[in-house]
């Protein structure tokens, strides 16, 4: 019975790191296509089978067929799969390296608009030598 749970737990969890690729990889061609970015049958095919890196190379490709648009479709890329921003960016500016500035500028823009930082205010986080914030001791 502990073996059949722990293949179930695996298997659930290999299942999700699956879907997770997928998903990433069918929202970067979900926001390529939404920002109306033209890809032949064999491009689109490229971004959605990428995983990891392989989606700044797919990317990369897009942007070397459309160099006028390389800006709208890095921005829409890196929207998309923010943590591979730097890979997206470097491997778009190799790709049409005339339009460096603004590949460079799109993407970084796209990263900071998709990233989700949280802040806690310091005047209320307490500390562990109860001088921190506002805060009371529980004791």
């Amino acid at each position: 019975m502990l073996n059949m749970r722990k293949t179930l737990a695996s298997l659930s969890i290999a299942l999700a790191f699956t879907a997770g690729s997928a998903m990433a990889d069918q929202a970067t061609l979900d926001a390529l296509n939404a920002a109306g970015i033209p890809m032949t049958a064999e491009q689109a095919d490229a971004v959605l089978a990428a995983q990891g890196e392989q989606i700044a190379d797919a990317v990369a490709a897009v942007v070397a067929a459309n160099p006028a648009q390389a800006a709208a479709i890095v921005a829409a890329a890196v929207s998309a799969a923010p943590e591979q921003a730097t890979a997206i960016i470097a491997a778009a500016v190799a790709a049409a390296p005339e339009q460096a500035v603004a590949i460079t500028e799109a993407g970084n823009k796209a990263a900071k608009a998709a990233s989700r930082t949280i802040s806690i205010p310091t005047d209320s986080t307490p500390s562990s030598s109860g001088a921190g914030g506002n805060s009371a001791s529980p004791n």
